[in-house]
């Protein structure tokens, strides 16, 4: 089965859930989505970056196709593999969040993986639109796979970041850009219109509401860059799409579009699955750290990442048999 369902949650998830519930799910629903109002949520990221620092890792500072990124990799002795490295986007609904707010999970997926991980704070609003959003991230992808020689890139993105990495594998596609080895979606939006989506709820979601989604689509279209192509992650071809694995709570709202998507590349013969995990809110392994459910998320996902590096590697090196 391509979604595995995972139905036996901790004790911790239920208080989480319900907390979750009952203060930021109305705190999101009456946010102004006004200029000052979406400009005042840098605030989070600033406060998160001021948290614990990660062990196990170093960071350096740096900038990926004129963009600030966060470079993090796992420290210590490690059989690291120099010509594959993940690039990372971030979510926050396209207005909020950065790298502070994602350096634990940045940080977990490089000790995991044993591989760099670039983190991307992109434009976003209320200064800029999805499609500059899109367009940060392509160029980054085009970067590491250009400039910085990476001969394998797995593309990870939770939430809005979801989004992006799907317009990357789209993006890589029709510019001929090697396909992303592998990618990541945490709770991934993989239809910008959700909002708007009358098969589509928001009842069961322990804190997005889809009425500030329907909101907010009205605030995408902004530049200066426009947005091109596809507006569903699924309308991209199959055969475009590498291994891809997917983390979502059981029952939120963007749910339903990531199984879609999963099913549909499992038919068409893609190596693609879905983990679900019952009483968990959206992007859960992003705002949790010891939490039993995320550490699990992090290791299916390692696993399947590391399967992604291996068959590739073969690939490559039979590419290489062939052409000596």
């Amino acid at each position: 089965m391509p979604i595995v369902h995972h139905r036996k949650p901790s004790l911790l998830s239920y208080p989480m859930w319900l907390g979750t519930r009952a203060l930021l799910r109305p705190t999101l629903s009456l946010w102004p989505l006004t200029r000052s109002g979406m400009a005042g949520l840098f605030l989070i990221d600033r406060a998160l970056a001021i948290g614990p620092k990660p062990s196990g890792v170093v960071r350096e500072q740096m900038t990926l196709a004129g963009r600030p990124v966060e470079l993090i990799m796992p420290s210590g002795p490690s059989r690291r593999d120099s010509e594959t490295a993940v690039l990372y986007l971030h979510g926050g609904a396209f207005v909020v969040c950065g790298l502070g707010s994602h350096r634990s999970i940045a940080s977990r997926l490089a000790r995991s993986t044993e591989l760099p991980v670039f983190t991307l704070e992109y434009r976003q609003l209320p200064s800029s639109g999805v499609g500059t959003s899109v367009a940060d991230a392509v160029d980054a992808y085009r970067e590491l796979v250009g400039e910085r020689g990476y001969r394998r890139v797995i593309v990870a993105g939770d939430s809005a970041g979801g989004f992006l990495a799907g317009k990357v594998v789209e993006a890589a596609a029709r510019e001929g850009l090697p396909r992303p080895t592998a990618m990541i979606g945490i709770s991934p939006l993989l239809d910008l219109d959700v909002g708007t989506n009358p098969d589509r709820s928001s009842r069961s979601d322990a804190y997005i509401p889809q009425s500030k989604m329907a909101q907010l689509a009205g605030l995408f279209g902004r530049g200066p860059i426009p947005f091109t192509g596809v507006r569903r992650i699924v309308q991209i071809a199959d055969a475009d799409f590498p291994p891809t694995v997917i983390i979502t709570a059981e029952g939120e709202m963007l749910e339903a579009d990531a199984i879609e998507l999963i099913e549909t590349l499992d038919e068409a013969g893609v190596d693609a699955v879905g983990h679900s995990y019952a009483w968990q809110v959206h992007a859960f392994p992003v705002l949790t750290t010891r939490h039993p459910e995320t550490l699990h998320a992090i290791e299916v996902t390692a696993a399947f990442v590391a399967q992604a590096i291996r068959e590739a590697k073969d690939a490559d090196e039979r590419k290489d048999q062939r052409a000596g």
